[in-house]
């Protein structure tokens, strides 16, 4: 299985339109065969620091996923809302 986590950082002020916006690609990965689980948090204590998380099936599954039209759409237009870039965490996981 493959762990990805995203940490990310919206701008102040931005946070409804930021969660509408993030909504269309949690939407649209969560219906991905391969896909294990995909959510988006916001963190606690704070009003501008979000996470995702995503478990995918393997590695074809997260290769189909970053090709995707709501993916790609997520590259094109995150960098607006964002204070910095994304901090991106990789990981196996073997049961």
């Amino acid at each position: 299985m493959k762990v990805i986590n995203v940490e990310l950082t919206v701008k102040p002020g931005e946070q409804a339109a930021y969660e509408a916006f993030i909504n269309k690609l949690v939407t649209g990965s969560r219906s991905e065969a391969g896909n294990l689980s995909y959510n988006h948090f916001k963190k606690l204590g704070s009003e501008t620091e979000y996470e995702i998380i995503e478990h995918w099936q393997d590695a074809d599954a997260v290769s189909f996923h970053n090709e995707t039209p709501h993916f790609k759409a997520f590259l094109d237009g995150v960098g607006a809302f964002l204070t910095k870039d994304p901090v991106i965490i990789r990981m196996d996981y073997e049961a």
